[in-house]
């Protein structure tokens, strides 16, 4: 008895014809697959609007937007910016059966806010379980953050805003120019960065460019991070990263402290007065300091960028002092009205736009529990 032997020709006719189906209906389920449901509760500008689109993998998510309404059975809110109570229907939110996922599209979250969302949706909010909504925040203003950072680092050391003031006034002497048969002022002081030693506190989105920075300025660079092991470790770059917990013996060899940190009741008040007693003379530090030190001359400088008080209306925007210390006084200090995370900047608000895209595709394509960005209620960011 003789078997039949397919000709090579048309085995490969078989394979093919096989593939194709497999492939057909592969594509059919594809298609058939649910698309995640997303809203971006708010009216987007159609310059932003085409970013996000373009951004967005639409074969595996369905996204609307506008300040209307929100569709009922939307899986993933998108909420408008940090001042998100004025222009969300909250009704309409504790209504959302299917929600499973809350992104504020900043780094920060208040926490008036988060007790606000918790009288919302209860016993959701944060919940692993059945109907559980994960609150999700945006790190695209680490950058922006990080430059603003430097900035306030290299204005400090070298003192620019004071040499500033004067030379507008054709003052000269704070470059300390030698005049033949005239006595001279000792030119404005100022901290040569390379050879010295930075101390980045955080050492996450922020804090590593921060740190990265400062080598590629020459310095030596010390970093605390939660998860860093006793002893220190490698951070790349030569970065010498330890614990948060070592924070004391790590201050007395830091020539300029910067704070990198989230701001939770654990990072509150880090860096006291024994703390910065703890600092070299003339150190210089970015983003906390106490007023008496500047103004005892203890430190050489700081820049300061996160306040104590803030104003609630456009009113009080003219005229709400920062700090109930008159640092605006210190020719020590440089201020900033809390500009380092880039609110409103056009490059800033594509990169927002950019980044909430990649993240609901993340979510579409891997699930809403692979999301990035998922906000720890424990530690507090």
């Amino acid at each position: 008895m003789k078997t039949a032997r397919m000709a090579p020709a048309g085995l490969a006719a078989t394979v093919a014809a096989a593939a194709a189906v497999a492939a057909y209906t592969w594509r059919r389920r594809q298609h058939a697959r649910r698309r995640l449901r997303a809203h971006c509760w708010w009216d987007v500008p159609p310059g932003l609007l085409a970013v996000l689109e373009t951004s967005v993998d639409v074969s595996t998510v369905e996204l609307t937007v506008g300040a209307s309404g929100c569709p009922s059975d939307v899986e993933v809110c998108v909420f408008p910016n940090a001042a998100w109570e004025a222009r969300v229907d909250v009704d309409g939110l504790a209504s959302l059966a299917s929600l499973v996922a809350i992104v504020v599209p900043y780094a920060g979250i208040m926490p008036k806010h988060l007790d606000r969302l918790r009288a919302i949706l209860g016993g959701r909010l944060g919940s692993t379980g059945e109907g559980g909504v994960a609150l999700h925040n945006l790190h695209h203003n680490g950058p922006i953050t990080a430059e603003m950072a430097i900035a306030l680092l290299l204005a400090a050391a070298k003192r620019l805003i004071p040499a500033d003031r004067r030379i507008r006034q054709h003052d000269w002497r704070p470059r300390g120019l030698p005049f033949a048969g005239a006595q001279v002022d000792p030119p404005e002081p100022m901290v040569m960065l390379d050879g010295r030693t930075a101390l980045v506190l955080g050492l996450g989105g922020v804090g590593s460019r921060v740190a990265a920075v400062c080598a590629a300025l020459g310095m030596a660079v010390l970093a605390t991070k939660r998860s860093a092991r006793l002893g220190g470790e490698g951070g790349g770059s030569g970065i010498e990263v330890h614990p948060p917990g070592a924070l004391r013996e790590l201050l007395p060899r830091a020539d300029a402290l910067l704070v990198c940190l989230p701001g939770t009741e654990e990072t509150r008040g880090l860096i006291g007065a024994e703390e910065l007693a703890l600092l070299p003379r003339h150190a210089v530090v970015v983003n906390h300091a106490l007023y008496a030190a500047l103004r005892e001359g203890r430190l050489h400088g700081a820049g300061l960028d996160v306040w104590w008080s803030y104003p609630a209306t456009y009113e009080e925007a003219l005229c709400t002092p920062p700090s109930a210390f008159p640092y605006g006084e210190l020719d020590r200090v440089v201020l900033s009205p809390h500009r380092g995370g880039g609110i409103g900047v056009a490059d800033l608000e594509l990169a927002r736009m950019r980044r909430i895209g990649e993240m609901l595709s993340a979510a579409g394509r891997d699930g809403v529990e692979r999301m990035p960005h998922r906000w720890d209620f424990g530690l507090g960011y």
